[in-house]
């Protein structure tokens, strides 16, 4: 009996990837006509708007004799390699036999596509849902493409080849360990910070050129902060001093980082320490709040900008090569370089000043020294005041380093706009923390 069941939910798999692939491709909408076609000569049906035949019931059918197939396949090998193979014959007929001018052939690939899938849910049905939801998607995408296609440069693809090099070939060469006798510099480590600072700026490149200035650095500023607000502040601030026009949108994307890092803090010290967490919130809930105080002010500042600009400022934005390694190369060092200070601090400092060894370690990672705090607070050897207090000091210390970075990579006038929010807000947070 259970292996009926068990049966019966793969061919469920298998009609449900039919069925998907089928809609997608029966609501596809019908090609854009050229100038000498009127309407009347698209499909008329407005309920079967794609330009192909094969629709959800045949994609389903596809699906169905593939998992079929499969099946028969297991006793008798011979015959899965039939089945698939008349399939296909069938797909390519109906091509052979279309009566639309220009077909294509994606339709049929993705029928022969679908058999396969349906094969694989005999075995991995999990795997070939995954599969037939990307193949989906991708085929979503075909009236986005020509747009998306079209405003590429081919510098923008070799720049995107150099990044996957990096990413597949350099970096699992590199050695993740230390090198050094501190126990401090990791190669493997290093590099990716580079290339987290890189595909940030890369990122935010393709955003702001697809999505405008402030959507597309700002969504670039959201996810990144989940990562590393310090990786956002270094390549916000290269791309300000590289394109002067986008220091607004750059500051608002480092800020949106820096509140994201707030909000982290705080999610994950109440996950592993609620008592911790609410006596945290006084401190770090301020810094949020006065974040995203700022964040409203250079939103209208930039909506007044936008309407007292004009022309100004919708014209096309400049934008410099979308990778760029130079920059976070040299933040890498300087990263490396505060790495040694922390270490430095904490071999003289030790354990025991807990105040000082927030403020060392809070230089390079913010992340580390919180989750030693809860360690602490957690069995009895800290108290959670104590505790709340050395994370709020990681935290500004954190943020000193950041304004710092603003400076040092994206010149004074970014540096000055980012560091008096950073500083003012984690200064606010800090005294709030003292006075209660």
């Amino acid at each position: 009996m259970d292996l009926d069941l068990t049966l019966f939910i793969k061919i469920l798999f298998a009609l449900g990837i039919g069925v998907l692939i089928g809609l997608e491709r029966t609501l596809m909408p019908p090609s854009i006509p050229d100038e000498t076609e009127s309407e009347a000569d698209l499909n008329p049906d407005p309920l079967f708007l794609s330009d192909t035949e094969l629709g959800v019931r045949t994609f389903s059918i596809m699906a169905l004799g593939g998992f079929v197939a499969a099946l028969v396949g297991a006793p008798y090998p011979f015959a899965a390699p039939i089945i698939l193979l008349g399939l296909i014959v069938f797909v390519v007929m109906m091509h052979l036999n279309s009566r639309v001018k220009d077909p294509g052939i994606t339709t049929e690939i993705a029928a022969v596509v679908c058999c396969a899938l349906g094969m694989l849910c005999y075995v991995k049905p999990r795997t070939a849902v995954v599969i037939a939801l990307i193949v989906t998607i991708l085929l979503a995408l075909k009236r986005m493409m020509p747009r998306i296609l079209g405003r590429l440069e081919r510098v923008e693809l070799t720049d995107t080849l150099k990044f996957l090099v990096i990413i597949l070939i350099i970096l699992p060469l590199l050695p993740n360990r230390t090198l050094d006798p501190y126990d401090v510099f990791n190669p493997y480590k290093v590099t990716f910070l580079v290339i987290l600072i890189s595909g940030i700026g890369f990122v935010g490149y393709f955003f702001t050129k697809f999505l405008g200035a402030e959507r597309g650095l700002g969504l670039t500023g959201l996810f990144g902060g989940l990562t590393s607000s310090t990786a956002v502040t270094a390549a916000m601030a290269d791309q300000a001093k590289q394109t002067p026009d986008l220091m607004s949108a750059c500051a608002f994307a480092t800020i949106i980082a820096n509140a994201t890092m707030f909000c982290r803090v705080l999610v994950v010290v109440a996950i592993l320490d609620w008592g911790l967490m609410l006596d945290l919130l006084w401190s770090i809930g301020t810094m949020t709040l006065a974040a995203i105080v700022a964040l409203a002010i250079l939103w209208k500042r930039s909506g007044n900008q936008k309407s007292e600009g004009g022309e100004e400022t919708s014209r096309e934005l400049s934008l410099k090569n979308p990778f760029s390694l130079g920059p976070a190369i040299k933040f890498s060092l300087f990263f490396v370089a505060i790495l040694f200070v922390a270490k430095f601090a904490k071999i003289y400092l030790g354990d025991k000043g807990i105040y000082l060894a927030s403020m060392a370690s809070g230089l390079a990672d913010v992340d580390a020294i919180t989750l030693s705090i809860i360690e602490q607070t957690r069995d009895g050897s800290l108290t959670q005041n104590v505790g709340a207090i050395g994370i709020t000091i990681a935290v500004v210390s954190n943020s000193i380093v950041k304004s710092a970075i603003a400076f040092y990579s994206g010149g004074w006038k970014f540096g000055l706009l980012v560091g008096q929010v950073l500083l003012g807000a984690t200064g606010a947070g800090l005294a709030v923390l003292f006075v209660l």
